[in-house]
């Protein structure tokens, strides 16, 4: 009597440490330049506008801040702004001038008054302020954000693309 062996699972012919085939490592390579040749300039235009947004965002938290330290110490605080270099200052609850530059590319377009005081109620003794900062995000627009301060301390923004 002869044994009859049940027939086995079948076998792959491709062993488990194969790895890619060269048509396949291509198609993923051609891909990838595909999609980087589309997405890389958006990529770039969404950084820069980030980054003026940031600025923007950065600067009424030290109007914040300074307001804060007007009230709290119950004397004076102030931003000063040096629109041509590209910074602005202001002196912190414990004495500290603290000194912030802008990041690449992005500009004060305009700052007035460039001394911006909070008195110790809170308010603001120089009168309304406004501060505009843009930077360039491709040869057909420039991010331009808009910052109004009035006079009981209230920051609005407000975004703009114009013309570079």
């Amino acid at each position: 009597m002869t044994k009859r062996e049940a027939p086995s699972s079948p076998i792959s012919n491709r062993h488990p440490e194969a790895g890619f085939s060269l048509p396949e490592l291509l198609l993923v390579i051609a891909l990838m330049a595909i999609f980087i040749t589309f997405a890389g300039p958006a990529f770039t235009q969404s950084y820069r506008a980030y980054k003026v947004r940031s600025a923007m965002q950065e600067l009424s938290v030290v109007l914040r801040a300074a307001r804060q330290v007007a009230v709290s110490t119950r004397s004076a605080s102030s931003v000063v702004f040096d629109p041509a270099a590209g910074n602005y200052s202001w002196t912190d609850a414990k004495g500290r001038n603290r000194v912030w530059s802008l990041p690449p590319n992005v500009v004060f377009v305009s700052a007035s008054p460039t001394t911006i005081t909070f008195t110790t109620n809170g308010t603001v003794s120089t009168g309304n302020a406004t501060v505009v900062l843009q930077t360039t995000v491709d040869s057909t627009r420039a991010d331009q954000w808009t910052l109004d301060l009035n006079t009981v301390g209230r920051i609005t923004s407000t975004y703009a693309a114009v013309a570079p």
